[in-house]
């Protein structure tokens, strides 16, 4: 014996256990998601930062090393209107200043030649660090083993060890 079923009435559907396990699912998959995209997005940030300072430090590079060869003098004096001097590096008619700024993180050169400022954007690093990112470690008021070396200290890094750009100086006195 078949049962018939009413014309125009079909069987398909959710049952009450198939809805309440989606519904279930469903649930869990909307609690873990907004963790699991704000994890990547604190992730991302982390490597964005690190690699903007490592593109810092090559920046520096880049420039650090003509600067200092072409310098008579290695100072932390203020120059080009600067006040917060990382290295200060003359020859006449030209000063170079490394400098800090701890608001925005921004690292960048100052350059000042006939009456003209201009200012070089090196890098960001992070500005929450307790203290610069760069710092001069040898070749103004402090101490070197030959005095024409001048040495930037860069941490980039609080979990990693610094690195040291060290140039030599082609002119002037020791």
């Amino acid at each position: 014996m078949t049962t018939q079923r009413p014309p125009g009435r079909s069987e398909s559907g959710f049952t009450l256990t198939e809805l309440l396990v989606t519904i279930v699912i469903m649930g869990i998959i909307g609690v873990m998601l907004p963790k699991a995209i704000i994890l990547g997005l604190q992730f991302t940030a982390g490597t964005e930062k690190r690699v903007a300072a490592t593109s810092a430090v090559g920046t520096l590079n880049r420039y650090f090393y003509g600067d200092v060869q072409s310098a008579d003098d290695v100072t932390t004096d203020p120059a080009c209107g600067v006040a917060d001097v990382i290295v200060h590096l003359s020859r006449p008619g030209t000063d170079v200043v490394y400098t800090y700024d701890r608001p925005t993180g921004a690292l960048k050169r100052v350059k000042c030649a006939d009456g003209r400022v201009v200012t070089t954007l090196l890098g960001r690093f992070d500005n929450a660090a307790p203290t610069r990112p760069v710092t001069l470690s040898c070749g103004a008021e402090t101490s070197c083993t030959p005095p024409t070396e001048v040495t930037l200290t860069v941490r980039s890094d609080p979990a990693a060890p610094p690195t040291d750009l060290t140039a030599v100086r082609r002119s002037g006195s020791p």
